[in-house]
């Protein structure tokens, strides 16, 4: 589920924004699909908002490339990446959390990307890994409710309450009126013939075909997907550390201050977040070919700009920064 219907049309939220309101769910899913080239991103945790602006990754975990208008709100069919797929068979996320445009009365206008999160700001999403069919129960709660017949009502009885449904010449509407929705709930397509007989049908056809689901097979899938998964991350981890002591030795040859008592750990963080640590070791200072440190340059105006090094060593040695830039600035004039 990517965006729900919310109650009589209106999306509510967790915190204080909102509420949302869709004109028309069809038409927004045409429209912002074809806006994005059939293609809209899945990131995590609002990467692309949240990170990537500040230089920090932001990849797609899977891409949608359709969108269905369904009675509960809008739905998307997702093709994961491989880091994707791994995240959604480890169960790792629970929910999609979407990202959209709006005017100022908070009518939604355009779908632009969603994420994997855990805490989904609007109410009523359904949660990731669960079948988008009814259920068996779910399936007989919704008969129960459509006939008319009590939450206690058996399998047997909900069958034998579709079979007493007659449809005379005079009652066809009365009858089309209530088979209709059944059909839709049990997955007839749309413009079926929907009597007793073939609605009656759909239904044992439907719990015969859950009935015969091999659960050895879907073991033997899980099993299979597991393994694969299992092996790519052995072989991403590989590739992340090679690039880590390839880019850490490479600081360490070039006379980055204090990387060299750190190795292991700025490999380490390297290969969790790439981006950082080497924002991090470029923003230390590096010795010269005769051991001297290598000072910024000044700001234009003739002042000395300290980095974060040198503003820690002026603390340890109890002066103030400005005196620490003064000597640095005649040494170097020196």
């Amino acid at each position: 589920m990517l965006l729900p219907r919310g109650q009589s049309g209106v999306i509510s939220t967790v915190d204080a924004r909102g509420p949302f309101r869709v004109a028309d769910f069809a038409t927004l899913a045409a429209d912002s699909l074809a806006d994005s080239g059939g293609r809209l991103p899945i990131d995590e945790n609002h990467a692309t908002d949240l990170s990537a602006p500040n230089g920090g990754p932001s990849p797609a975990r899977g891409w949608m490339t359709e969108l269905q208008a369904r009675d509960d709100g809008i739905w998307a069919k997702v093709e994961w990446s491989a880091p994707g797929a791994a995240l959604m068979a480890d169960h790792a996320y629970r929910f999609i959390s979407p990202v959209f445009t709006t005017d100022a009365a908070g009518n939604v206008q355009r779908l632009l990307r969603a994420a994997l999160t855990n805490t989904p700001n609007l109410r009523g999403m359904a949660a990731l890994n669960s079948r988008q069919e009814p259920t068996p129960m779910d399936l007989l709660a919704q008969l129960r409710q459509l006939l008319g017949l009590p939450e206690a009502a058996s399998e047997s009885e909900v069958l034998a309450k579709i079979k007493t449904l007659a449809t005379p010449p005079d009652q066809v509407a009365m009858a089309s009126q209530i088979l209709a929705p059944i059909a839709r709930a049990v997955g007839m397509p749309d413009g079926a013939e929907t009597t007793a007989q073939t609605v009656l049908a759909a239904v044992t056809g439907l719990a015969a075909a859950r009935q015969t689901e091999s659960s050895t097979v879907i073991a033997g899938l899980q099993a299979e997907l597991k393994d694969v998964t299992t092996r790519l991350n052995t072989v991403m981890s590989a590739t992340a550390k090679d690039k880590a002591v390839a880019y850490v030795d490479g600081e360490i040859a070039r006379g980055r201050v204090g990387v060299k008592a750190l190795r292991e750990h700025y490999i380490e963080m390297h290969q969790a977040d790439p981006a950082r640590v080497e924002k991090e070791i470029g923003a230390l200072p590096t010795l010269g070919a005769s051991g001297a440190l290598q000072v910024p340059p000044d700001a234009g105006d003739g002042k000395l700009q300290l980095n974060a090094e040198h503003i820690t060593a002026a603390r340890l040695l109890g002066i103030a920064a400005e005196d620490y830039a003064k000597t640095l600035a005649a040494e170097r004039a020196d």
